[in-house]
C-alpha cells in the first residue's frame, strides 16, 4: 500500500516537472538533449517574484508577453494624461511659439508703419508744439502793435520809394513768428546724429504694435485658452478684439486727455532766466512711456470681468477692497509715469475710475452675485420640485396597476 502511495506521489510531482522542462525546451533548443530540469524550485519561485515585481535578470520564455502588454497599457494610457495636463516644457515651448509669432507680427507692422514715420513723428511732437505756441501768445517778446507800427511803416516807406508792399504784411508775420521761436523755444533739440533716426524708429515699432495688436492679443489669450472650459474658449478672439480696442482707447486718452494738461503744466516753470528746450529722446521716451501704460492701465475693467466669470472676484468683494485698490493704484501709477506727483495723478485718477467700472462689470456679469446665486437655486429647486413630482407620480400608479392585475 505505501509503495502505491509513494508512486502516486511520485507522478504527481514529476509532472509539474516535466512541464516545466519541455516550456524551458521549447524556449531554449539547446536544453533538447538534457534530461534534467534547468532550475530548481526555488529558484524558479525567485525569478517569479522579480518578473512580477518588474524585474528582467532571467526573464523565462512565457513572461515577455505579459511585459509587451503592460507597456501596450502604458502606451494607452499615457496620450490620455498628455491630453489632460501640460507638462511644464510643453508650456515652455508654447509660450516660445506664442512670442515669436508676436514679433513677428510687431516686425511686420513696423516695416508697415516705417513710411509714414515723418507724419506720426509730427502728430507726437504736435502737443508739446502747441504748449509753445500758447505760451509764446500769452508772453510774446513784443507786444502785437509793435508789429502793426512797424508794418505801417514800412509800407509807407516803400510806398514813397515806389517799391510794392503787397508783401509787407507776410514779411511782418513770418518775422514775428520766427522771433516767438527763438525767444520761447518751440523746438526741439538731439545731441547724438542718430538719435533722430532712431526717433522714427521707435515710432514705427510702437505704431506697429498698436496696428496688430488684435494679433497680439489672439496670442496672448491663445495662451491662456488651455486653462478654460471648452465653451469658455470660443469667447477668444472678441476678448483679443476687445483687448486691442481698450488699449488703443487707453493710447488715445493719453494723447489727448494727459498730453496737453501734462506738458502745459511741465511748460509753465520756464522764465525769463529758465527756458525749456526738451531734448528729443527725452521727450519721445516720456510720451512713449506715457502711451504704453495708459494702453496697460485701460485693460483693468476686462481683466475683472475675466476674473468675474471665473467667479474668483465678486463686486461686494470689490467694493470692500476699494481703498486697497486706491493704495495700489497709486503705486501702480508711480511705478509706470516719470517720477513727478503730476503724472502720477494724472493716471491713478482713471485708474481709480476704471476700477469703479470695473466693480459694475463685476455686478453684471460676476458669477458670484447674489441675484445669479439665488437664480440658479432657484432653477435647482425647481428642477428638484420637478423630479419629486415625478417619483410621487410614478408611486401613485404602481398600486393601480397592482390593483388592475388584481
Amino acid at each position: 500500500m505505501s509503495s502505491d502511495k509513494d508512486d502516486v506521489k511520485d507522478a504527481a510531482t514529476e509532472e509539474p516537472v516535466v512541464d516545466t522542462v519541455n516550456d524551458a525546451i521549447d524556449d531554449d533548443p539547446s536544453l533538447e538533449d538534457e534530461g534534467v530540469p534547468v532550475a530548481t524550485d526555488e529558484e524558479l519561485a525567485e525569478a517569479e517574484k522579480k518578473l512580477a515585481g518588474g524585474g528582467s535578470d532571467g526573464g523565462g520564455g512565457d513572461v515577455p508577453g505579459d511585459s509587451d502588454e503592460s507597456s501596450e497599457e502604458d502606451d494607452d494610457s499615457e496620450p490620455d494624461e498628455e491630453e489632460g495636463h501640460m507638462s511644464l516644457l510643453d508650456h515652455l515651448g508654447e509660450l516660445r511659439i506664442r512670442l515669436t509669432r508676436s514679433f513677428i507680427a510687431v516686425a511686420v507692422g513696423m516695416i508697415a508703419c516705417y513710411g509714414f514715420a515723418d507724419k506720426m513723428f509730427n502728430i507726437l511732437m504736435e502737443p508739446m508744439i502747441k504748449v509753445f505756441q500758447e505760451r509764446s501768445a500769452e508772453n510774446p517778446i513784443l507786444p502785437q502793435a509793435f508789429y502793426d507800427n512797424f508794418s505801417a511803416l514800412l509800407t509807407d516807406l516803400m510806398g514813397e520809394k515806389g517799391l510794392p508792399t503787397d508783401q509787407v504784411k507776410l514779411f511782418v508775420d513770418t518775422l514775428q513768428t520766427s522771433l516767438m521761436q527763438i525767444a520761447q523755444e518751440g523746438h526741439f533739440q538731439y545731441t547724438y546724429p542718430a538719435e533722430a533716426f532712431f526717433s522714427h524708429i521707435k515710432i514705427s515699432i510702437v505704431a506697429g504694435l498698436f496696428l496688430v495688436s488684435p494679433y497680439v492679443f489672439a496670442q496672448i489669450w491663445g495662451f491662456i485658452a488651455p486653462g478654460l472650459y471648452s465653451h469658455e474658449r470660443k469667447w477668444m478672439i472678441p476678448m483679443a478684439v476687445i483687448s486691442a480696442l481698450f488699449f488703443t482707447a487707453g493710447g488715445m486718452f493719453g494723447y489727448f486727455v494727459v498730453f496737453p494738461f501734462g506738458f502745459e503744466f511741465f511748460a509753465s516753470f520756464s522764465t525769463g532766466g529758465i527756458q525749456f528746450t526738451p531734448k528729443l529722446n527725452e521727450y519721445l521716451s516720456f510720451c512713449l512711456k506715457l502711451l504704453f501704460a495708459f494702453g496697460f492701465v485701460f485693460e483693468l475693467p476686462l481683466f475683472i470681468f475675466f476674473l468675474a466669470r471665473m467667479g474668483m472676484v465678486s463686486s461686494s468683494g470689490l467694493r470692500k477692497k476699494r481703498k486697497y485698490a486706491i493704495l495700489i493704484g497709486f503705486i501702480m501709477a508711480a511705478v509706470l509715469t516719470p517720477p513727478d506727483p503730476f503724472t502720477q495723478c494724472l493716471m491713478a485718477g482713471p485708474l481709480i475710475i476704471l476700477y469703479e467700472l470695473g466693480i459694475w462689470v463685476a455686478y453684471f456679469f460676476g458669477k458670484k452675485e447674489k441675484r445669479h446665486l439665488q437664480k440658479q437655486a432657484e432653477e435647482e429647486a425647481a428642477r428638484q420640485a420637478e423630479m419629486d413630482e415625478a417619483a410621487k407620480e410614478g408611486e401613485e400608479s404602481e398600486p393601480d396597476e397592482e390593483a388592475s392585475k388584481a
